[in-house]
């Protein structure tokens, strides 16, 4: 299920919208859930990269220094 970032243009409240497929981010907007306004905008978000465990891009493999 692809979750997506949206930021209102209206209060510039930050939020996530989850769709069942990522066509369907396309075809339909998500109204705001704060003040309701249908005036989004998607942000170009980085899921899973870093994970903040300490985890990094190569996905949590570590490399052994001898």
């Amino acid at each position: 299920m692809p979750i997506f970032e949206y930021r209102c243009e209206e209060c510039g409240h930050r939020f996530d919208a989850f769709f069942r497929r990522s066509e369907d981010a396309e075809k339909e907007t998500p109204h705001c859930d704060r003040c309701g306004s249908g005036r989004v905008r998607k942000l170009f978000s980085l899921l899973g990269w870093g994970g903040g465990s300490g985890q990094g891009l190569s996905g949590g493999c570590a490399t052994r220094s001898t």
